[in-house]
């Protein structure tokens, strides 16, 4: 029996090596190939060198990890309260305020920046309210609004699992050692949530690290990434060789990052023991305390569902200004509109939602398949560079491994399984690393002793493993599903945007001037994540409540 799990383990991780390389790392070799051999005659060195001391590549990168690590530690300070209340009380609307918190992760960069403007703009709702005309969008505060808005999520669902893992003896221990509240907080609590601390914070930096979409609006000709200067090195200047030098420098930086949040990761899971049962209810807290978290909860909402909510509300607008249903009506009843709709996304709406959701659920299902699979076989196993590796296309660069996916297997390969493909590494790394968070969690006594009972592989996995881990096969399979739902960078680069998606024909009504229509698809999706979330959220909170 253990010479066949170790043979189905060799196959599984030969199969996942030989996926990585054909459409990850030959993808990319085949950019930085190409980049390198297209040099002067004296070759590629001088070039490379030429560029790594420039001081456009040192402020590039002094740029993006200045913003990154101030979206970072904005994002887990503003998460803190948040995830001390959702871990520690329930409340009417817990539930919702946790989905919510999401949709903005899931949400593609272009309707991000649509809330941004609609709430934060000049002509925003926030400066119509204070009668001001503050600009807080094309600038560096713009950048570090948006990328909190998009991320502190994040920080949230890590900082509040390992809150609530937190034995409640510890804190019982310090009390009757006399120990006051604040004292207990800084030498009990967060020396136990420091690596869940430190993860967030990490996950945020690397995601804020990456931007593209939101730098490239925002950001203007002032302020750039290593992504955005990529985009332009490749596409505008044309010059292949800066674009592969900006984007090994952003991998190597990146993938070290990576490495060190992994092991935080682990730090974290395993310092993790079980906790008390049913939460108690925000009403029998101290007064003091259920007034600040209460006006803090409602505050965090305003700045989740401010931005949305002010898009939504302009989609439900007319060109007068009143209310109706005229840009939904226009988008989905076929010659409503004085426009050529579907000549425009080069699709109709409903083929868009179709194909959007199913692409998603193929490039989904993939990921989930294949991180829950490498996630159960390598359960009681210490950390390798393997499992690092796994983690590498977080940091490499989206719009270089589209690009090589294109140039390696367009003709080969369908445009739409291209998509996929590419997908498949957007959500793989967060999802693996949420299922073998979840299965070391699970350890190893329940299924040793299914195993000693005789429960075959199959009997295992369906009885004992899915149960135990129903939270976090949800919670995966949700991200594995919403992140490729929302991307736009691989459908428009390795599918040629040949295959229309939401983003891509939320992109093109705005590029055709059709904003009202693309505010009302924008409604649409955002219902759908925020169906999708709730659905999740129901399940885990059962299985954290139970």
């Amino acid at each position: 029996m253990a010479g066949r799990h170790a043979l189905n383990r060799r196959f599984l991780y030969g199969g996942v090596v030989l996926g990585f390389v054909l459409f990850f790392v030959l993808p990319v070799g085949v950019v930085y190939v190409r980049a390198f051999t297209d040099t002067p005659p004296g070759g590629a060195l001088p070039v490379v060198s030429e560029i790594l001391r420039s001081s456009r590549t040192a402020s590039v990168l002094a740029f993006t990890t200045a913003q990154a690590a101030l979206s970072a530690l904005l994002g887990v300070l503003i998460a803190l309260p948040v995830a001390y209340a959702v871990s520690h009380y329930e409340f009417p609307g817990r539930r919702l305020i946790y989905s919510l918190s999401l949709v903005p992760f899931v949400l593609p960069s272009i309707i991000v920046v649509v809330c941004m403007i609609s709430f934060y703009g000049k002509s925003g709702l926030l400066n119509s309210i204070l009668g001001t005309d503050y600009n807080l969008v094309y600038n560096f505060a713009g950048i570090v609004i948006a990328h909190v808005f998009y991320n502190f999520s994040l920080a949230i669902r890590i900082i509040g699992a390992a809150w609530r893992s937190i034995d409640k003896r510890y804190r019982e221990t310090a009390e009757s050692l006399g120990e006051r509240r604040w004292g207990m907080f800084g030498r009990v609590t967060l020396p136990l949530l420091a690596p869940a601390l430190c993860t967030g914070f990490l996950l945020i930096f690397i995601y804020a690290f990456l931007s593209f979409g939101i730098i490239l609006v925002f950001g203007g000709v002032r302020f750039s990434t290593l992504e955005t200067a990529i985009y332009q090195e490749m596409f505008i200047n044309l010059d292949l060789t800066a674009a592969a030098v900006y984007s090994i420098v952003q991998l190597v930086v990146s993938f070290g990052f990576v490495a060190l949040s992994t092991r935080l990761i682990h730090a974290s899971s395993s310092a993790e023991i079980e906790s008390e049962g049913r939460l108690p209810r925000i009403r029998d807290a101290a007064p003091a305390a259920r007034v600040l978290m209460t006006v803090y909860l409602g505050l965090i909402a305003i700045f989740v569902l401010g931005p949305i909510l002010t898009m939504i509300g302009r989609a439900f607008r007319d060109s007068q200004g009143t209310l109706s249903l005229e840009n939904f009506r226009q988008l989905l009843v076929p010659g409503a509109a004085d426009r050529n709709i579907e000549s425009i996304i080069r699709s109709t709406v409903v083929g868009v939602i179709l194909r959007s959701i199913a692409i998603a659920l193929a490039s989904g299902t993939l990921t989930f398949i294949t991180a829950t699979a490498l996630a159960l076989s390598m359960r009681g196993r210490p950390r390798t560079a393997f499992e690092s590796l796994l983690q590498l296309p977080i940091g490499a660069s989206l719009v270089t491994v589209s690009l090589g996916l294109r140039l390696l297997w367009d003709g080969v390969v369908p445009p739409v399984m291209l998509i996929v493909i590419g997908q498949f590494f957007i959500a793989f790394p967060l999802v693996f690393r949420i299922l073998r968070t979840g299965v070391e969690e699970l350890g190893e006594a329940p299924v040793r002793s299914a195993q000693i009972l005789g429960a075959g592989r199959w009997a295992l996995l369906r009885d004992i493993e899915a149960p135990l881990l129903k939270r976090s096969l949800f919670n995966a399979y949700a991200y594995a599903v919403a992140l490729p739902f929302a991307d736009l960078t691989v459908v428009l680069t390795a599918g040629r945007a040949r295959v229309a998606t939401f983003p891509v024909a939320i992109y093109r009504l705005i590029g055709f001037r059709s904003f009202d229509l693309a505010l009302a698809l924008a409604t649409i999706y955002i219902v759908i994540c925020l169906v999708l979330f709730r659905l999740i959220d129901a399940t885990s909170f059962r299985d954290t409540t139970a």
